[in-house]
Formats: structure tokens, sequence, C-alpha cells
């Protein structure tokens, strides 16, 4: 072997020339170079996956009553959805409906109309009021 080129001599005496070796590949480099046309399809499909989260998130804000639409907050799509849901599930889209009424004393007469007592002698009169 010659120091200098580091190849094996050969037969007739002559040095040969050999190859430069091949540039190693890294392992963790493998699928790094992506073709242009495969990115450009990848970015394409991804805008189209973003604006159908879009509508889905514009359906479900429209799906919210009126006067609760300027609640929710200016958020990326994923996030906007998830928050609707949790406010869902916590009740603050719900309409909340004013008290019912107290229930009525059964022990007071609450609905008759009342008693004619004009047409009553003293006696009745007295009887009527001790009931």
């Amino acid at each position: 072997m010659d120091p200098k080129n580091d190849a094996p001599a050969g037969d007739n005496g002559e040095e040969k020339k050999t190859m430069p070796p091949a540039p190693e590949v890294d392992p963790s480099s493998e699928g790094k170079s992506v073709p242009y046309a495969r990115f450009k399809e990848v970015v394409e499909q991804r805008k189209a996956t973003e604006e159908a989260l879009k509508g889905v998130v514009d359906e479900l804000v429209g799906d919210l009553p009126e006067e609760f639409r300027s609640l929710v907050p200016d958020l990326p799509p994923a996030v906007k959805a998830a928050w609707i849901r949790q406010a869902r599930e916590a009740g603050l889209f719900k309409k909340h409906s004013a008290p019912a009424a107290p229930e009525l004393d059964t022990k007071r007469p609450g609905g008759k109309p009342p008693a004619d007592l004009n047409q009553l002698n003293a006696t009745q009169l007295l009887s009527a009021g001790y009931k």
C-alpha cells in the first residue's frame, strides 16, 4: 500500500485509484428531506383541515343562544371548540328562568271568592267569624 493514496498497488505496478467513499447517511436524518411537491400537498391538506375545523366551530357558535355568542373568546379553532364544550358542560349557556312562585299555603284560602255576609243574621255572622 502506498501511504500517499491509501490505494493498493496493482498487479502491473501501477496504483489503482479508488472511488471516494459514499457519504455516510445519518439514520436520525432519514426522512428529513421532503420533495417540494409532497410538502406542498401536505400544506394544502392542513389548510383544508383547518378550514373544515373552522366551519365546525362556526356552527357550534351559531348553535349558541344569541345573547351568549359574544362571550366566546377569539381563540384558534381547536381551542375554541374545546372551550365551547367545557362551557356547555359547566352550564354557562343555559337560560336561567325566573324562580318559581312559592307554593301556596294550603291552610289559607287562596282563590275562593269572599262569602256574601250581607244576607246573614247576627248569630250566623258570629259563627262565621269563629270558623
